[in-house]
């Protein structure tokens, strides 16, 4: 082993010593110290909260990410702390297990994942991540498990005042960041409201006619004012369903022609993808209590996402059925499909499995299926993935109909 690596160890022990059983202070001692594994440019602490996981440290790279919460069963991370087995990642570009893209944004190509043991479960993990494949090997994940000890015992001596106090600390970080994204949200939409309603005057001839090297550049600047102002509206419905403040009306609503009607306003988009919707429903009205306004909001985030994912030239088939006491709505594409690992993240926020065609120039936000479940099961109902079908993605929207008299 290098020299340099003993003095690292040596340089943990002695600050684990000084932090007197202080579990923060002895975990970020570890995510400090890079000399134990220079190849290195991140260090991570996760720690298990219920079904998620939570960066307690971190160093490098994540080092801005303290405090980000993640599904359990997202990542490498939770697949260590479910099976309590360390975890060796050759190649983010060639594991199928890990969230390549989000590897890509804390450039990680290749990690080390051991678990932290406490009373006979795993509480945690420990990770390196390089930015070269195959980064790390034998020695540097016995290192590792050297490293989980002084943890483990942390975990052991705090007292269960400071384990509170510990987790309400992580929760108020969590409400900060929530709070600073709402903030920033309300705060973007009138400025970018008002760059939109610009650009949409200088296209439409209010100042006269553009010369023409401009109009390309109009055209770009419009496009992406469009796409920021989905992004800030997504983010404000985001926030209002997490604050349980988004506002509901109940009125009596044909479901067909509210799809007739959805589908119609979305027709243009489906042709700027090459794509045509096809709908089905019955001919006598299907009547239910609902908000006629989010529930086209629903669906159209499905009929967004169904136009981006298919195939030029294909048909989306949006469906309407009643069985027994609910009413479905379904829509069905011919596109790639959703991964099976990717399934159980899929309405997620800033989740999204594969990227739109090439050809597509409507980015996604990630927040489309988040907003659209949040918005159905305040409605009284529940969205879901077909995995029955086997060709493209199908999603299946559920809603309760009155009791028959």
């Amino acid at each position: 082993m290098d020299i340099e690596r003993f003095r690292g160890l040596i340089t943990i022990q002695q600050a684990i010593s000084d932090a007197r059983g202080d579990l923060t202070t002895v975990m970020q001692a570890i995510v400090n110290e890079r000399s134990v594994m220079p190849q290195s440019n991140g260090i991570v602490v996760e720690l298990r909260d219920g079904d998620q996981l939570t960066y307690a440290a971190a160093s490098g790279t994540s080092a801005g990410q303290l405090g980000l919460r993640l599904p359990l069963n997202a990542s490498l991370s939770g697949l260590s702390i479910l099976t309590g087995e360390p975890q060796h990642c050759l190649d983010s570009h060639q594991d199928g297990r890990v969230n390549r893209a989000a590897c890509d944004r804390v450039g990680l190509r290749s990690m080390i994942v051991v678990p932290i043991p406490h009373n006979g479960q795993t509480v945690g993990v420990l990770k390196y991540h390089a930015s070269e494949p195959h980064a790390y090997d034998e020695e540097d994940m016995l290192i590792a498990h050297l490293l989980v000890g002084p943890i483990a015992v942390g975990f052991s001596s705090i007292a269960e005042a400071d384990a509170v106090r510990a987790k309400v600390d992580l929760q108020t970080v969590i409400r900060l960041k929530e709070e600073l994204v709402s903030n920033i949200s309300h705060e973007l939409r009138t400025p970018v409201t008002a760059i939109a309603g610009s650009l949409a005057l200088l296209k439409g001839g209010s100042v006269g006619e553009l010369p023409k090297p401009a109009v390309p550049l109009i055209d770009v600047a419009a496009r992406n004012a469009e796409r920021l102002t989905a992004l800030v509206n997504d983010l404000l419905d985001m926030d209002r369903l997490e604050q349980g403040r988004l506002s509901i009306t109940l009125a009596t609503v044909d479901l067909c022609e509210l799809l007739r009607t959805v589908v119609e306003e979305n027709a243009p988009f489906a042709a700027r993808t090459a794509v045509t919707f096809a709908l089905d429903v019955p001919r006598a009205p299907v009547t239910t209590e609902t908000d006629a306004m989010r529930l086209s909001q629903a669906v159209t985030n499905l009929l967004s996402n169904a136009a981006k994912f298919s195939p030029a030239g294909s048909t989306v088939q949006v469906s309407l059925t009643v069985d027994g006491a609910q009413a479905r709505i379904r829509v069905s594409d011919a596109g790639p499909g959703i991964p099976k690992d990717f399934r159980s993240r899929l309405f997620d926020r800033f989740s999204q499995a594969t990227r739109p065609r090439d050809d597509v120039q409507v980015a996604g936000t990630g927040l489309g299926l988040a907003i659209t479940k949040g918005i159905v099961t305040q409605l009284g109902g529940s969205i879901r993935l077909d995995e029955a079908v086997s060709q493209g993605a199908t999603f299946e929207i559920a809603l309760p109909l009155p009791a028959r008299s």
